[in-house]
């Protein structure tokens, strides 16, 4: 819970600098996650089908340059839905099912590719962007479904411990208003245990999702990007 409440004062203070910044988003979506878990001996588990969970995200885009808006700078929350369910290929056909909540900061780059222009000369239309992202994630809450047994996941070092995730974004933003752009994106992540924590009896554990997001972008009042590809900021 400590490393929550850092997370939340880190992001209280980006929205209070946000008055220099052009942007702030917010968007929700879905996302389908798998464990990717090896016990000491390099064993995997089998007969595991990854599960779908919820996505949300906000925070603010800043471009690097005011006059050249191309590059921004992103920087938010993130709170996922992981999970993972199956049953053991032999005999005894156990269920088990783990179901986990992350809360983390995202510090990402984005980059405007190219923009189709809309019918209106004065205003833009669809944007196609990339974007690279880290997000250290903390589980606030998660749980071990072992047949009828539900375990706390809370105190167990594999998913206890934070979580840095590498992200990979594709997505296009469009401007419905010189204030307001609706975006669509699609992400790609992988996260492991924080470098120099060392996982238990040589165990590992990683999380692999796809998330497909939707949201809006609403430009503060000296942001200039929805009104014209070539307007100054």
């Amino acid at each position: 819970m400590n490393a929550t409440r850092h997370i939340l004062v880190i992001l209280l203070a980006i929205i209070a600098a946000s008055a220099s910044s052009q942007q702030f988003y917010l968007l929700t979506g879905m996302n389908r996650s798998e464990f990717l878990y090896k016990d000491s001996q390099g064993r995997s588990l089998e007969g595991m089908d990854p599960q779908v969970g919820m996505t949300l995200a906000s925070g603010v885009r800043q471009a690097f340059k005011r006059h050249q808006p191309t590059w921004f700078f992103t920087a938010g929350l993130v709170y996922e839905h992981y999970g993972m369910r199956g049953t053991s290929p032999d005999a005894y056909r156990h269920y088990y099912e783990w179901r986990t909540t992350y809360l983390g900061l995202n510090l990402g780059v984005e980059r405007d590719l190219f923009t189709l222009n809309g019918r209106n000369k004065g205003g833009k239309g669809v944007t196609f962007y990339l974007g690279a992202a880290v997000a250290p994630e903390f589980m606030i809450k998660g749980s071990q479904t072992v047949n009828n047994e539900v375990y706390d996941l809370r105190g167990v070092e594999q998913f206890d411990a934070p979580f840095l995730f590498l992200r990979g974004t594709a997505g296009f933003n469009y401007c419905v208003s010189n204030r307001v752009a609706v975006v669509v994106n699609y992400a790609f992540a992988h996260g492991a245990r924080f470098p120099g924590i060392a996982p238990p009896d040589d165990e590992q554990l990683a999380i692999r999702t796809h998330n497909i997001g939707v949201g809006i972008l609403v430009a503060f009042p000296n942001c200039r990007y929805c009104i014209s590809k070539l307007a100054t900021h």
